[in-house]
């Protein structure tokens, strides 16, 4: 088990070393900031996380496009230097200020143009191990075309994303709730793709020696031109189909030692994935993307985007073909 076991504000984390070699290799990672309350606290959870598992930040602001007609192409030119300029010199003062909290941070970058094009592009050329970022936060432009960004990112990210829920009003000078993590939800559809959430899971309950919770939801919410009269009559034949599975993967796959809990659940898959980590109060959602439900009819990859919108804790989505910064599975229970 890693030695960070104690919580922290953000203002100062200060875990320390492992006692143990730590199976996770987190040993860069991207975060974007736009100097809101929320990019803020994103940055404090990357750094919790740097912090535990000896890595590095790399702090990124994107100088979104402007406004202008196309006519100002050479005014947009020296308009999109200037800010890169300020943006350089707001990163460096923001790092000034956090003084030896900030040790962990060994680059500033500036770029221009669209955020969820330009994080992933960001996270490959840095050869990013883990992309820290939060929901809804503010810049130049308006917040309705920010608020997708983070799905995008999702989307186009070449490795795992930690989504943080974003804060608002009162909230923002709340410190938010960092590591350890006690319980863990793991999503699963018991598809390739979701294997490899459960591969994350497994690690970093081990390292926080904590609860994996293993939920898989019955899909009932469907597209209209699927029977739902079929899908309530299967129902009650899916969910005891899915326990069976389940208790499969607790007795093959999974470490004997590490406490699990599994979750049949029904209804709309995203809904029911966020009502049930706030139910046992989990501090992260492990999913992925490109997965398919049992139904084959809902992309996993949307259900993975849908609950990073609306997810009221920490979300973690991987893929199945990224660089990972855990080391692989292998066969059996010695995950």
């Amino acid at each position: 088990m890693n030695a960070c076991a104690k919580p922290t504000h953000p203002e100062a984390p200060d875990f320390p070393a492992s006692l143990l070699p730590t199976p996770v290799r987190l040993r860069r990672v991207l975060v974007p900031m736009d100097f809101s309350p929320s990019s803020l606290r994103a940055y404090h959870y990357a750094m919790a996380l740097a912090e535990c598992f000896g890595g590095e930040l790399v702090l990124l602001h994107v100088v979104p496009p402007s406004m202008l007609p196309e006519w100002g192409y050479a005014h947009l030119t020296r308009r999109d230097e200037r800010l890169k300029t300020v943006a350089h010199q707001k990163l460096a003062e923001f790092v000034r200020r956090q003084g030896p909290a900030a040790r962990r941070v060994t680059s500033l970058l500036v770029r221009a143009g669209e955020p969820n094009l330009q994080i992933p592009e960001a996270a490959r050329g840095q050869n990013a191990d883990l992309v820290v970022l939060a929901t809804h936060g503010d810049s130049l432009v308006p917040h309705c075309l920010l608020s997708n960004t983070a799905e995008e990112v999702v989307r186009r990210a070449p490795c795992p994303v930690w989504v943080v829920p974003g804060v608002s009003g009162n909230e923002a000078d709340q410190p938010p709730m960092l590591l350890p993590l006690r319980r863990i939800l793991v999503a699963t559809d018991f598809s390739i793709e979701s294997r490899k959430a459960l591969d994350y899971g497994v690690a970093l309950a081990r390292e926080f020696a904590a609860t994996l919770h293993l939920v898989h939801v019955v899909p009932t919410v469907l597209p209209a031109d699927v029977s739902h009269l079929a899908t309530v009559l299967q129902e009650p034949a899916m969910k005891e189909s899915a326990r069976r599975e389940l208790a499969r993967m607790r007795a093959e796959a999974l470490p004997a030692d590490l406490r699990v809990v599994t979750s049949v659940l029904s209804g709309n898959p995203f809904l029911e994935i966020n009502k049930e980590a706030l139910r046992v109060c989990a501090g992260l959602i492990v999913t992925s993307t490109h997965g398919y439900t049992g139904l084959r009819y809902l992309l996993l990859g949307s259900t993975a985007q849908h609950v990073v919108e609306h997810a009221s804790v920490p979300v973690l989505v991987v893929r199945e073909h990224e660089p990972e910064f855990i080391p692989p599975a292998e066969p059996g229970k010695e995950n």
